[in-house]
């Protein structure tokens, strides 16, 4: 279980440099870039499980179909890694993302998350 977050946190970390040059990120060394990407990843674990532990409770309370499932999950991973990106871009020094550029960064890492869902589900 340790060595796979440590490989998905390598991978997301390769994903988020290439995403956040792509994005217009400003930062001053690589090493910052490591360590805003590791700090959102380690940050993102609870929010993702969190998630899970709504959208479970949706599930149970009511019948939800596999699209609002989907779409509550959407919703609250959006919203709960916007605020972690936020919150890391604010702390950490010799970072500069703008709000807009947040969004679409999130917005990737949904992407790739359900990407990597999927493959890791077909096999």
């Amino acid at each position: 279980m340790i060595i796979m977050l440590i490989f998905e946190a390598i991978i997301y970390t390769i994903a988020g440099i290439g995403f956040l040059s792509f994005l217009g990120f400003t930062y001053d060394s690589y090493k910052s870039v490591i360590i805003f990407l590791i700090i959102c990843y380690i940050m993102l674990i609870p929010a993702d499980y969190y998630t899970s532990i709504l959208i479970g409770l949706f599930k149970a309370k009511s019948n939800i179909s596999r699209f609002q499932q989907r779409a509550i999950d959407f919703i609250l991973y959006t919203s709960f890694s916007c605020l972690v990106v936020g919150v890391v871009d604010f702390f950490i020094e010799g970072i500069s993302i703008s709000p807009a550029n947040q969004i679409l960064f999130v917005l990737l890492y949904y992407l790739l998350e359900i990407y990597s869902d999927v493959l890791l589900l077909s096999k």
